[in-house]
């Protein structure tokens, strides 16, 4: 009887073995099909962005545009410029399709290239500003510029605020800006 009764408990040794290796071998076949997907978590893919199509819209990221740069990508603030061209009309399409000879860049940008530097441009809309008319072609906008420099060791330079008055036109159904001009630096 006690012949029987541990052959039975080996049996059930057995089983529950079986068992155990057969539920990690799952287990191990899910981890491998969920780490081998293809599909980028925490992507945006999925969410729908509004376009931007105001005035104010425009005029905010094209400045922003203009004055984000990577100097040691980069020759000059003219390729920040380049690069958002199709967002731009008139005099300020002219300028971003023929990079000027010579190409002005701030002092700090040799600096900004060898430290691997970027400079990041977060703008605004100035203040309380009349609505552009729902008919209007053409419009004039206030923004605020402030820029950081983003150093490789995680640390942050502020740069002086810069206010600018944009300049924008209205091209088919899409505002695009024609040009800007600097009001204050520092203020």
């Amino acid at each position: 009887m006690n012949e029987m009764r541990d052959q039975a408990m080996s049996r059930m040794k057995l089983v529950l073995l079986a068992a155990l290796v057969i539920a990690v071998a799952v287990a191990a076949v899910a981890v491998a099909i969920t780490l081998g997907r293809e599909d980028e978590p925490g992507t945006d893919a999925h969410v729908h962005i509004d376009p931007i199509t105001t005035a104010d819209e425009v005029a905010v990221a094209v400045m922003s545009g203009v004055h984000t740069w990577t100097p040691a990508q980069q020759q000059s603030p003219w390729d920040a410029m380049h690069a958002i061209a199709d967002q731009l009309t008139g005099p300020m399409a002219t300028a971003a399709a023929t990079r000027p000879d010579p190409d002005p860049t701030p002092r700090q940008w040799p600096a900004w290239a060898r430290s691997g530097d970027r400079v990041i441009g977060a703008a605004s809309l100035a203040g309380e500003q009349d609505p552009v008319a729902g008919d209007a072609h053409a419009a004039q906008r206030v923004v605020l510029l402030q820029q950081k420099v983003l150093h490789t060791d995680g640390a942050t330079t502020p740069l002086e605020q810069i206010t600018v008055t944009v300049e924008l036109e209205l091209a088919g159904d899409h505002w695009k800006v024609s040009g800007y001009q600097y009001r204050s630096v520092g203020e």
